[in-house]
């Protein structure tokens, strides 16, 4: 639907025009009406109109006067003038201004639609130049951009000067974004193309700066502007924005500012560097130069690493198993530095807290009938630890799929802190367990928590451990177990102490108290 902006000082005159058509059925629309040369100039600026109708007599400032300044800065304007017969030698020198047509008053109806429907079929024809044009403008500055990216020789630069002053590249500095679009399967049939389409239109409209593709990735060569950080936050929502439309997600990165064109290779590389690392860096929107990567906190040998994963596992069942819950977000963080000291890649942090997890959860289940029935859509859950994209996010998962399970525990009273220390002692005596252990699953100091439990139960905590195994290794002792094979079931690994605590405990040597029981 085209504009039509009527001027005329006459308001039957401009009635009459808006009422003597169909304006819509020809594919035009009156936007308004001006009564003077004033008027009609603030309106024209208003509206950009595609075709005014122009009376050549108006008071003051007369039509002729009015398309004169019009031209001067629109050459394309179409434009009607309206005269009657006395005006016709006056109206021929508007014909100097380029002028569409004249029209005699009173107006001829089906002279108007003529030359309507004449005029329709030139501004379709323009229209479509002008989009054609600037998609090829477009085209060009994409590609242009594309082959400056690459590892380019300085020497080529010279020859693509006139290109880059013509796609008006001459800029303060230059950044790279790169955006990788999560497709479901890795299949793409038709998203990137679409986002990439909604992306460079706004983008040009805004000046925010050039959308490109390279690779498997959608880029930006960002423009500077004096309102970096908001333009920045516009952007990285207006991306979001784009993606989500067509129901996927993404991550976007930027590069290091450059301040040359050569250097474009440069931004891109870092830009590309952290999209491979995209998993260590704790930043929800785009990752920048300056976001901040998980780092290396603890000092660890990576020959040690695993042991002290089963260390923290082995923290993580006890505090699942009593409902300790405020001890898994830092067991779990713990796990996931542990990796990140041993350099573990983002598929080997997944793939172990994968094993982790399931572990876990299939320990509780043998233990715990009630959690049985959850352990198929468990695994389903344990799935999704592969498509998180962030470390911090897949923290905060693993914590909530953790508790979520072992929330269904019934525990009835063992919320009394002694009873469920002692539960767990009777249920795990051959198992590695320390007071520290404990201490940090019920978030006490192993030196307060020790001084509770022998309030309680008149022993020390190793030593009530003890007592418990030795009353167990008595009992396959009395079945015919050999010392050794009694020891190593019990959780001793060395049978010399094994030794020294059962005379401790009973007072004669398990040889001799094997002897016993076997009279």
């Amino acid at each position: 639907m085209y504009s039509v902006l009527i001027v005329d000082d006459e308001l039957a005159i401009r009635e009459g025009l808006t009422a003597l058509l169909d304006w819509e059925s020809c594919g035009y629309q009156i936007i308004d009406t001006a009564a003077n040369a004033i008027e009609a100039k603030y309106k024209y600026e208003l509206y950009s109109p595609d075709l005014m109708i122009v009376d050549i007599r108006m008071p003051g400032r007369d039509g002729l006067e009015l398309i004169k300044e019009l031209r001067e800065n629109d050459p394309e304007m179409h434009i009607i003038i309206l005269s009657g017969y006395a005006d016709f030698d006056y109206a021929k020198r508007a014909l100097a201004f380029g002028i569409d047509n004249y029209l005699l008053k009173p107006v001829d109806e089906l002279e108007l639609q003529l030359y309507l429907a004449k005029l329709s079929a030139e501004l379709d024809a323009r229209s479509a130049h002008r989009k054609n044009h600037a998609a090829a403008k477009v085209w060009s500055r994409e590609m242009l951009v594309q082959s400056l990216l690459m590892e380019n020789s300085p020497q080529m630069l010279p020859s693509m000067e006139e290109s880059i002053h013509e796609a008006g590249l001459l800029w303060d500095s230059y950044q790279v974004v790169l955006i990788r679009l999560l497709l479901q399967d890795n299949a793409d049939n038709g998203p990137s193309t679409a986002v990439k389409a909604k992306l460079a239109a706004s983008f040009d409209e805004r000046a925010w700066g050039i959308v490109f593709s390279l690779d498997s990735y959608l880029g930006v060569l960002l423009q500077p502007s004096y309102q970096k950080e908001l333009v920045r936050k516009l952007m990285v929502q207006n991306i979001l924005q784009a993606v989500t439309a067509h129901g996927l997600e993404c991550i976007i990165t930027a590069g290091d500012m450059v301040d040359t064109l050569e250097e474009l290779p440069v931004s891109r590389q870092s830009a590309l560097v952290r999209m491979k690392e995209h998993f260590f860096y704790d930043e929800s929107g785009m990752i920048g130069p300056d976001s901040l990567k998980l780092k290396k906190v603890l000092k660890v040998r990576s020959e040690e690493v695993e042991c002290r994963l089963d260390s923290v596992v082995e923290r993580l069942y006890f505090a699942m198993e009593i409902g300790s819950f405020d001890a898994l977000p830092s067991l779990i963080q713990e796990t996931g530095e542990l990796m990140i000291a041993a350099s573990y890649s983002e598929m080997a942090v997944k793939s172990r807290y994968v094993r982790m997890v399931t572990h876990l959860i299939n320990k509780l289940s043998l233990q715990y009938s009630e959690l049985a029935l959850q352990h198929n859509r468990m695994d389903e859950l344990i799935q999704q630890i592969y498509k998180h994209t962030s470390l911090p996010q897949l923290y905060r998962y693993i914590t909530t799929m953790l508790e979520q399970h072992a929330g269904g525990i019934t525990r009835d009273d063992m919320d009394v802190l002694m009873k469920r220390m002692l539960d767990l002692i009777h249920r795990h005596y051959n198992e590695n367990l320390k007071l520290e252990t404990l201490a940090d699953v019920f978030t006490y100091s192993s030196a307060y928590l020790g001084k509770l439990f022998k309030n309680s139960t008149g022993l020390s905590f190793n030593s009530y451990l003890d007592k418990v195994r030795i009353e167990k290794a008595k009992e396959l002792l009395d079945q015919g177990w050999k010392i050794h094979q009694a020891a190593s079931e019990v959780g001793f690994s060395d049978v010399d102490y094994f030794r020294e605590k059962f005379k401790k405990v009973e007072g004669i040597s398990p040889s001799v108290y094997r002897r016993g029981s076997s009279v």
